[in-house]
C-alpha cells in the first residue's frame, strides 16, 4: 500500500480508539512508522451535526483551514481574539457588509450632472 494510504488507515485506526502498537501489528509496520504516518495525517473532520441539533434560525460551518483563515482576516480589522463570539460578530459584520453592497449595487441612483 502506498504511504498516503497507510497514513489515511492509521488516522481512521486511531480513530477507532487502536493503539499504536495494536494498528503496527495489524498493517505490519513498526510503532515508529505508525508514529510518523499520524503525525503526518490530515487532521480529522468534525463530527456532522444532526439536523434536529441545530435551530432553524442558525447557520452551522465547519471550521476548516480556509475558514478559520478568513476569521483571522475579519477579527485583524477589530484586533479582536479569536473566541467564538469575535468570530461571530465577525462573520456577521462581513455578511452585513457584502449584503450592504449588493443592495446598493442594485439600486438605482440618478445621473449625476
Amino acid at each position: 500500500m502506498s504511504r498516503d494510504t497507510r497514513i489515511l488507515i492509521v488516522a481512521c485506526l486511531t480513530g477507532h480508539g487502536m493503539t499504536l502498537p495494536e494498528i503496527a501489528s495489524e498493517l505490519g509496520v513498526s510503532k515508529e512508522t505508525v508514529r510518523r504516518d499520524l503525525q503526518n495525517a490530515p487532521a480529522p473532520e468534525p463530527p456532522p451535526v444532526a439536523a434536529d441539533a441545530v435551530p432553524d434560525n442558525a447557520l452551522v460551518l465547519p471550521l476548516d483551514e480556509p475558514l478559520s483563515e478568513a476569521l483571522r482576516v475579519l477579527r485583524s480589522v477589530h484586533n479582536g481574539p479569536d473566541t467564538a463570539a469575535q468570530n461571530v460578530a465577525a462573520v456577521r459584520a462581513a455578511v452585513r457588509a457584502t449584503a450592504d453592497a449588493v443592495i446598493d449595487a442594485r439600486t438605482p441612483h440618478p445621473a449625476r450632472t
